[in-house]
């Protein structure tokens, strides 16, 4: 029998719902998460970016196969939104186009743009209506699929490039549909020539393929994923060194906090140290 509602259980939208002074701990995901704040206020930290506040109305994209911790500050009301469908924002403007917009970027302003985007009345009347949607019990696949490229499109229509570039600047390559596939086999931690096999690619295909869509050599990449995680763990989580080292496949500690210091520039005990006393970034850190 065919059905327009899914039975796989599929996540197109959570809800989240908490009062003040509360730790949330989202676990990895293979999709974009989009993060809006209906009500309250809360710091949201992954991957390279610590701490970083998010008010009523404002949008986040959490990038895939990353932990997220939320601390909430007031009585929050969040809704996580999964995107699963290609990302355009429209036919004529792929995501990919956002990629043009770098150099000039890079060339004409020094300051780093908003990893958050405000919503206007039309994306904050969206969320309303997915909001009432959930409400009614609404949980057909098709809905929620063609709801994503609403989204995207309205993200196309009201934002400028420059914008729209640094909120996807985490996921944004200039091959989305390549580099999608690239962050699923690096989450199962297989080797180089593996992930040049599992995408029909020779060895040097793949390495030279992987550079032009990324702008770095494959393996260079995936010690970046790696240290991304692992400075997550260690700002945000609370695990011994003894556990990160097993779970990061570090031979021992010390050989993890060798690591953190080639990386980052200062050792896991000291990282936790200035993260209780300020911001930190990874990006701010040294990626070797």
């Amino acid at each position: 029998m065919i059905t327009n509602y899914t039975n796989k259980n599929e996540i197109y939208v959570e809800f989240i719902e908490k009062t003040k002074n509360k730790v949330i701990d989202l676990p990895e995901k293979s999709q974009i998460r989009l993060a809006f704040l209906r009500k309250g206020s809360c710091f949201i930290s992954f991957a390279q970016n610590f701490h970083v506040p998010l008010e009523v109305g404002k949008l986040i994209l959490i990038p895939p196969h990353n932990k997220c911790l939320i601390n909430v500050t007031n009585s929050m009301q969040l809704m996580i939104f999964y995107l699963t469908v290609d990302l355009n924002l429209c036919n004529s403007l792929p995501l990919e186009t956002l990629t043009e917009v770098k150099r000039k970027m890079d060339d004409t302003s020094r300051e780093k743009g908003s990893i958050v985007l405000k919503a206007n009345e039309i994306i904050s009347d969206y969320f309303k209506l997915i909001r009432h949607c959930l409400m009614e019990k609404v949980k057909s696949a098709e809905f929620f699929q063609m709801k994503q490229h609403e989204l995207l499109y309205y993200l196309g229509q009201f934002y400028s490039k420059e914008e729209l570039y640094y909120f996807f600047k985490p996921v944004l390559t200039n091959d989305i549909a390549f580099s999608k596939a690239c962050y699923a086999l690096c989450e199962k931690a297989i080797t180089i020539s593996d992930m040049a096999k599992e995408l029909n690619y020779s060895l040097s295909g793949f390495k030279k393929r992987f550079k032009d869509v990324f702008g770095i050599p494959v393996y260079r990449w995936i010690c970046q994923e790696k240290s991304k995680k692992l400075f997550h763990e260690i700002t945000c989580g609370h695990k011994t060194l003894t556990q990160l080292s097993r779970d990061f496949s570090f031979s021992s500690p010390a050989h993890l906090t060798n690591f953190c210091t080639k990386m980052f520039g200062d050792t896991p005990s000291n990282l936790r140290g200035r993260k209780k006393k300020t911001s930190v970034s990874l990006e701010n850190l040294y990626l070797g």
